[in-house]
């Protein structure tokens, strides 16, 4: 547990814990030129507020079952932080190492389904 939440090499598409589904629908795109999906993958990361607010950019990992082998909640999606928008908002699902979105950048995050919106469509269902 004590690496959740560190910026970290992205992890491998494939590992010894963590059951795969086939992306081949999905909006999961590797290498970032997959003619079917473009860039739905990429997708805004908001908090609850009223609007909800866009905090961050990044993108989801569909299929994926934990984040630094915690199991995500059936209302959660794994999502990797590329872009920060606004640093001192307290993330939706804080970690013992990481509680603000200015310490998200190129990490790993549970982060509550019904706030990840994809940049091309209106939001993102993970089931």
């Amino acid at each position: 547990m004590q690496s959740q939440g560190l910026a970290l090499p992205p992890e491998p598409e494939i590992g010894p814990s963590a059951a795969r589904v086939s992306t081949k629908e999905s909006c999961v795109d590797p290498l970032g030129n997959d003619p079917d999906t473009g860039d739905s993958n990429k997708c805004g990361l908001y908090i609850e507020e009223y609007p909800p607010r866009l905090v961050a950019l990044g993108r989801v990992y569909e299929g994926s079952i934990t984040v630094y082998n915690i199991p995500l909640l059936h209302d959660q999606v794994k999502v990797g932080v590329e872009e920060v928008r606004d640093a001192d908002v307290p993330i939706p699902v804080p970690t013992k190492e990481v509680k603000v979105i200015g310490q998200t950048l190129n990490t790993f995050l549970a982060w509550p389904t019904h706030l990840v919106k994809r940049l091309s469509e209106q939001v993102f269902h993970c089931h």
